[in-house]
């Protein structure tokens, strides 16, 4: 697990939570000796029905040749499919079967053959009795296979059935007598049956068998993309974006030349600024890596699609599925030493962002400011307090921080994210206080140091006073900039020599302030502090 530990857990606590999604591309099926995409349209060029083959070497020869033109492999597809178009018709009307001009119904027809040579390219060098077997000698499938089941929905931006096939053969005797396995889809905005293993294929659907449910079209030549793309500014895939939204999906075998995928993922950027997912860089070997390119491609897609890089071989690949699907008993036998669970404390004055920015990082184990509902009282200094109001508010806080504290012990895995820590309550009021309430607070917290307080790595969220007394404002709070600044004050003389991660929220808006704390959360180093020992020097005699 050493490559990747935070990765590897926060993957297996949303599987555990539901809420991790599989994606996969053309990597996946070329594992089943399914053609590159390069191939499969080589080999169409060359298909009797179309012969055409000289279109494909002039638009992209082989090496050391270069192109009279550059054209993408979709367009040279748009133009094979309008090379087998032009010769279908004037066969259909040379024979009398297609009528001049051509109906719809008969271009209909055209479209069905197309994609039946698509498929019968595709399918080529498969046999029926030998997929159980091609499926069981993939070199990283096997662990995936129980992730699929459980996961409500996967991603699969191939055309063929082999995950579908995939979930057939795993059925339990149970199953077999009452279902395929597996439910598929092409429809972006359609429901499903199932409550897990539904297999969705954006860019189209061709099974093995042809007539068991192919879809009417596939996305693979110029002009189906860019269709794509428009639906997708309208609107069309919004349940494939919502899907990404809630969960946080794993890429697998995909590489980003997808615009319509990369389209997706910036939408998620720029919308959902906390939450990242996972893509799979595949290299042949890890030894030839170069660490400039690595840390590149890194940086790239994390600040461009909030995606995570993990470089991996396919035998890597089979490890990361293996341990998202341990049994936890055995995970812990397996990584004794491993670091599990990582906490994260936002702290800062009020105003400064901290519910607002922890709400936006559903996808990690979250913690709310108050387990109750707020008192009334903590909307204002406590200067403005009663001697018995502040007595009340300070017994009413201990217990908050005690029932969160209990939360995070009961939890042994995962990336979590807490609003407030227990040292908050002592940035409040004056600074004579700060000994007793420390003292009180440490006996709650921890029940007498029954239940030590969970170690964490501190982000501090510094503001501009003019900046926070407007976004108090907000939320209907109006204190003066000399109150605004005590407290600040006090915040920076309490936090002052902890290591932690400061982040400026000055002169941003709280996305920007979403993705420094992302950026420290999975890009930084954990760097946990006992936070129980610093409370209790703070309330020693």
């Amino acid at each position: 697990m050493g490559y990747a530990p935070k990765a590897v857990v926060h993957l297996r606590s949303q599987r555990k939570r539901k809420r991790l999604g599989l994606m996969f591309g053309a990597g996946l099926s070329m594992g089943l000796k399914f053609p590159s995409w390069n191939h499969l349209v080589r080999n169409l060029a060359e298909a009797s029905g179309v012969s055409a083959k000289v279109i494909f070497d002039k638009f992209l020869p082989p090496p050391p040749e270069e192109p009279a033109v550059e054209r993408s492999l979709a367009s040279i597809t748009h133009m094979l499919f309008g090379e087998f178009r032009q010769r279908k018709i004037e066969e259909g009307q040379k024979s009398g079967t297609f009528s001049n001009p051509i109906t719809f119904l008969n271009e209909q027809r055209v479209r069905s053959l197309w994609l039946k040579l698509i498929h019968q390219v595709l399918y080529s060098g498969h046999k029926p009795e030998q997929c159980k077997e091609t499926l069981r000698n993939h070199p990283y499938l096997e662990p995936y296979t129980q992730i699929i089941r459980d996961t409500p929905m996967t991603v699969n931006y191939n055309f063929d059935d082999s995950l579908e096939k995939l979930l057939y053969y795993s059925r339990t005797t149970e199953e077999k007598k009452k279902s395929r396995g597996f439910e598929t889809t092409f429809r972006p905005t359609a429901q499903f049956q199932r409550e897990s293993g539904v297999i969705y294929h954006p860019n189209g659907y061709l099974p093995s068998e042809f007539d068991d449910g192919s879809s009417p079209s596939v996305v693979f030549a110029d002009d189906s993309f860019q269709d794509q793309l428009i639906d997708a500014a309208a609107g069309r895939y919004t349940h494939l974006s919502s899907f990404m939204q809630r969960n946080t999906c794993l890429l697998i075998g995909l590489s980003l030349e997808d615009a319509t995928l990369r389209s997706l993922l910036r939408k998620n950027a720029l919308t959902s600024a906390g939450n990242v997912h996972y893509i799979v860089q595949y290299i042949e070997d890890d030894k030839a890596l170069d660490p400039d390119i690595c840390r590149a491609l890194f940086e790239s897609n994390f600040t461009a699609y909030n995606l995570i890089t993990l470089f991996l071989n396919d035998q890597g690949i089979r490890c990361l599925g293996e341990l998202i699907r341990m049994e936890d008993h055995a995970f812990e036998m397996d990584h004794p030493k491993a670091t599990k669970k990582f906490v994260y404390y936002i702290v800062g004055s009020i105003g400064a962002g901290k519910t607002t920015a922890t709400n936006n990082f559903r996808n990690l184990h979250t913690y709310d400011e108050w387990i109750e509902p707020r008192r009334s009282e903590l909307a204002r200094p406590e200067s403005e307090l009663q001697p018995a109001e502040i007595k009340e508010v300070n017994e009413w806080i201990a217990p908050q921080f005690r029932m969160k504290n209990y939360a995070l012990k009961n939890e042994t895995e995962g990336v979590h994210l807490v609003d407030r820590w227990p040292l908050d309550p002592l940035t409040f009021g004056e600074r004579s206080t700060v000994k007793n309430k420390a003292a009180e607070l440490y006996r709650t917290v921890t029940d007498g140091e029954v239940a030590p307080i969970e170690q964490g790595h501190v982000i501090f969220l510094d503001g501009d006073i003019k900046e926070l007394k407007n976004r108090i404002s907000y939320k209907h709070r109006y204190w003066d900039e000399r109150q605004l600044q005590e407290l600040v004050d006090n915040i920076r003389a309490i936090y002052g020599s902890f290591d932690k991660s400061t982040i400026s929220t000055a002169g941003k808006d709280i996305q920007d302030v979403i993705r420094e704390i992302s950026h420290v959360i999975f890009r930084e180093k954990y760097r946990p502090i006992d936070i129980g020992a610093q409370l209790k020097q703070l309330g020693s005699p």
